[in-house]
């Protein structure tokens, strides 16, 4: 089974609701993306394949290693790409955001290691978010 934007996606929600120290459920996840419950459920049925979550139905989801290392840097990438946007782009924060998440899907390590590098390694995404350490 192939990564996909979509599987990103959820797993990258995932990761920000488990951030926030909340729980993860379907209906949290159907909510955020307008889908059905079944829709959902379908979905994490592949993402428990794939190793990226834990997931037994009407219990909370969580990530494995696996999934916390590919969510972690596409997290990474959004939030680093907003920084970018805004420090050497000239965007306003309120901005960045539908850019980043085009971005964050490009698998090319040199690309961020090398936006990373043109403004030093920050810590911080431009709304005061943690940018998760990673390689790229």
């Amino acid at each position: 089974m192939k990564k996909t934007i979509v599987k990103e996606d959820y797993i990258k929600f995932i990761y920000k609701v488990l951030e926030r120290k909340e729980k993860v459920s379907v209906s949290i996840i159907a909510n955020e993306f307008e889908i059905s419950y079944s829709s959902v459920s379908n979905m994490l049925k592949k993402l428990k394949e794939l190793g990226w979550i834990n997931y037994e139905p009407y219990k909370s989801i969580y990530l494995t290693k696996k999934g916390e290392k590919i969510s972690s840097k596409i997290v990474s990438k959004h939030r680093l790409t907003e920084m970018f946007l805004v420090d050497v782009m000239g965007f306003k924060p309120t901005e960045v955001h539908q850019i980043a998440e085009e971005i964050e899907h490009i698998n090319n390590p040199a690309f961020f290691n090398r936006m990373r590098k043109l403004i030093q390694n920050p810590i911080k995404d431009p709304h005061g978010s943690e940018i998760p350490k990673c390689d790229y």
